[in-house]
């Protein structure tokens, strides 16, 4: 996999400066920081998880794509999460309202386009709660468990290892839950633009988080303005590049 030397960089953030927030602000400072940094891994590693090759084995790409839709939802659950924090926790959108978004550029408007941009995915909430950050319960999956003229026969992906272990069927009528919840009348119909605009909500959320964390730790805790230092090089794969599979090497048990 090809490589590249990427820049690594610190900004330090004083205790004292710390110390003079307040407890709400110090927790929104905090709570905005743990979002962001949770919804940036679950940022790429989504991207990481979609195939990038060319073989359409269903032993290949069926596990593969049904690992990327797990990560999918979670990072849909997340994005409610993220949105409710903002919205509902009062010391967080206190704080962003009355202390950090007056002093971010075009900060009251971005936070009302990031509320239009969830309001207008509603299968948020029903992902989150079905199935996302619960297992469903049998009134949530009945619809689907009916065999019609649509079904196949059922198929167990198996290696050696059981880390090699994959129920198809299973991952079948869990994403024909899923994409239900888009409320497209053909299920097919669902695919392409629920994960699309789950990649945009990710996008935006975390372009307004970090353009809130980057006002709130500039323009309110550092008294004056300071450049970050550079702390060395680190050896990293193009983003591009980088794929989780799903088939591995599994390692031999030692006696």
């Amino acid at each position: 996999m090809k490589s590249r030397s990427v820049d690594m960089y610190a900004l330090n953030v004083p205790l004292d400066a710390i110390k003079k927030l307040t407890d709400e602000q110090r927790f929104a400072y905090y709570l905005l920081g743990h979002i962001f940094n949770e919804l940036v891994c679950l940022q790429k590693i989504v991207g990481f998880s979609l195939p990038k090759h060319d073989d359409r084995r269903p032993a290949r790409v069926r596990p593969e794509l049904g690992q990327a839709m797990f990560l999918f939802r979670l990072a849909s659950g997340k994005i409610w999460e993220a949105s409710k924090a903002i919205r509902e926790t009062k010391a967080l959108a206190q704080t962003l309202r009355e202390v950090v978004l007056p002093l971010m550029p075009n900060g009251l408007n971005r936070l009302k386009e990031l509320n239009a941009a969830v309001n207008s995915a509603p299968w948020l909430s029903p992902l989150r709660n079905g199935m996302g950050f619960h297992f469903p319960t049998f009134e949530r999956w009945s619809s689907h468990l009916v065999p019609d003229e649509s079904w196949v026969d059922d198929i167990v992906f198996l290696g050696e290892k059981s880390g090699n272990t994959y129920y198809d069927g299973a991952d079948a009528v869990a994403q024909a839950w899923m994409f239900e919840q888009y409320g497209a009348k053909d299920l097919r119909d669902a695919v392409d633009p629920l994960v699309a605009q789950m990649i945009d909500l990710l996008r935006t959320m975390n372009s307004f988080l970090e353009d809130a964390l980057g006002t709130f730790v500039s323009e309110v805790i550092l008294d004056a303005p300071t450049r970050s230092e550079h702390v060395g090089k680190v050896l990293a794969p193009e983003y591009e590049n980088v794929s989780i599979p799903f088939w591995t090497a599994m390692p031999t048990k030692r006696p």
